[in-house]
C-alpha cells in the first residue's frame, strides 16, 4: 500500500515548490547580507534555513496521515482556530501597533497563518458530501452558513487588526465554494457586491469623514498612495515607488545577487518580507522573475490537477483552499510591489521571510500531497 501511495507522490509539485524556496533563501540573503562569505552571519537566513527544515518535516507529517480522517475531528480544528485568535486578542505580543503575535517559550508564532489553514479544512467538511458522492445543488443559504464559518474568525483576525490576512479568509471561501460547484454567476455576484461595498464605505470615509471602527490611519494612507504614489512621495507614497524603481532597475538580467542600491543601501522597506519581490527584480531581474513566476504557475496546475483528480469532494475542495490561500496572496503581493494593488502587508508565500508563513505553507503543500496520493487514479 505504501509503495503505491509513494508512487503517486506528485514530484513536479515538490520541484515547483523547492525552486521557491531557493529563489526565497537567496533573496533574503541578498536582503539581509552584504556577500556570499556573510550569509551565515544574517539572523534571517539561518532562522528561515531552520523554519523550512522544520516545514518540510511537518510536510511529511501531514502526507502521511490520510486526509480523510480530518473530517472526523473537523469541530475541534475550528474551535482551535478560534481559541488561538481569541488568544492572540487577550494575551498577544504587540508589535508595530497590532497584536497579532503568541509566545510560547522563547519562540512565536502567528495564529492567523494557522488559523486560515484550520479554516480551509473545516469548511471543506462543511460543504462537501459524504464518501464519493458529489454535493451539487447550493443554495444562498448553504452560502450563508460558509459565510459565516469563515467570517467569524475573520473578524477576529481584523481586530487585531490584520486587515490583508483577513482579506484571504474571502478568497478560501469564494475559492472553496467555486471548486465544490457554487454558481460562478452567484459568486461573481458576491465579489463584486463586496468590493463595491468595501470602496464605497472607504469613500465615505476620505470624502465625508465617516467613522470606521478599527481602520487604521495607516490603512488609508495605503489607499491613498495607491490612487496617487506622488502625493506624498516621501510619506505614503515612499513604499511603492522605490519597490517600483528597484525592479525598473534590475531590467533583463538584474544587478546581480547583493547588488543594487534598494536592498543594499536600503531604500526598500521590509525588504525582505512585504517588498522581497522588489529585490528579486533588482538583483536577478526579469530572468529571475519568470523563474519565480513560472515555478509558481506550475505549482498551481499541478494542484488544480490533484484537485480534479481527488477520490472525493472534501479532497478537492480542500486542495481548492490551499490553491486559493496562495493564489491570492501571490496576485496581492506581487501587484502592490508593481502598483497595480494596494499596498496590504500579506508576504509573498515560500518567498518572504517569516517562520509562521512558510511553515503553515509547507503543511498546506503536504495536504495537497496527501490527496494526490489517495486519488482513484493516476493524474498526469
Amino acid at each position: 500500500m505504501w509503495r503505491r501511495l509513494l508512487r503517486r507522490i506528485d514530484w513536479a509539485l515538490i520541484i515547483a515548490v523547492m525552486v521557491i524556496l531557493v529563489l526565497g533563501m537567496l533573496m533574503i540573503a541578498g536582503s539581509t547580507a552584504e556577500s556570499w562569505s556573510t550569509i551565515l552571519d544574517s539572523p534571517f537566513v539561518r532562522r528561515q534555513g531552520a523554519y523550512v527544515l522544520a516545514g518540510f518535516g511537518l510536510m511529511v507529517a501531514a502526507m502521511l496521515v490520510d486526509y480523510r480522517y480530518l473530517r472526523s475531528i473537523s469541530r475541534l480544528l475550528y474551535a482551535v482556530s478560534l481559541g488561538v485568535l481569541v488568544a492572540v486578542l487577550m494575551v498577544g505580543v504587540e508589535a508595530g501597533g497590532a497584536t497579532r503575535w503568541l509566545s510560547v517559550g522563547p519562540m512565536g508564532f502567528q495564529p492567523a497563518e494557522v488559523a486560515r489553514l484550520l479554516v480551509v479544512i473545516t469548511l471543506a467538511n462543511q460543504i462537501s458530501a459524504e464518501g464519493s458522492e458529489r454535493k451539487t445543488d447550493y443554495s444562498w443559504s448553504d452560502f450563508l452558513w460558509s459565510a459565516v464559518h469563515v467570517m467569524v474568525p475573520a473578524a477576529l483576525v481584523v481586530v487585531q487588526p490584520d486587515l490583508g490576512t483577513a482579506l484571504v479568509f474571502g478568497a478560501v471561501l469564494i475559492g472553496q465554494l467555486y471548486i465544490a460547484g457554487f454558481s460562478p454567476l452567484r459568486l461573481l455576484f458576491v465579489a463584486v457586491a463586496g468590493v463595491g461595498t468595501v470602496a464605497a464605505v472607504l469613500a465615505a470615509h476620505v470624502r465625508y469623514g465617516l467613522d470606521i471602527p478599527l481602520l487604521q490611519p495607516y490603512m488609508v494612507n495605503r489607499l491613498i498612495a495607491f490612487v496617487d504614489p506622488t502625493a506624498d512621495p516621501t510619506g505614503a507614497g515612499y513604499h511603492l515607488q522605490q519597490s517600483v524603481i528597484a525592479i525598473g532597475s534590475g531590467r533583463l538580467t538584474g544587478n546581480g545577487l547583493f547588488r543594487g542600491a534598494g536592498a543594499q543601501l536600503h531604500f526598500l522597506p521590509e525588504q525582505h518580507t512585504d517588498f522581497i519581490f522588489s529585490v528579486l527584480g533588482e538583483q536577478l531581474g526579469m530572468v529571475g522573475v519568470t523563474v519565480l513566476l513560472l515555478a509558481f504557475v506550475l505549482a498551481f496546475l499541478r494542484m488544480l490537477a490533484i484537485a480534479a483528480g481527488a477520490s472525493d469532494q472534501f479532497g478537492a475542495v480542500l486542495v481548492g483552499g490551499v490553491v486559493a490561500i496562495l493564489f491570492f496572496r501571490v496576485v496581492v503581493n506581487i501587484g502592490m510591489t508593481m502598483g497595480v494593488m494596494p499596498i496590504t502587508g500579506l508576504p509573498l508565500p515560500f518567498v518572504s521571510y517569516g517562520g509562521t508563513a512558510v511553515v503553515a505553507d509547507l503543511v498546506s503543500v503536504g495536504l495537497v500531497l496527501n490527496v494526490g496520493m489517495r486519488r482513484k487514479k493516476i493524474v498526469f
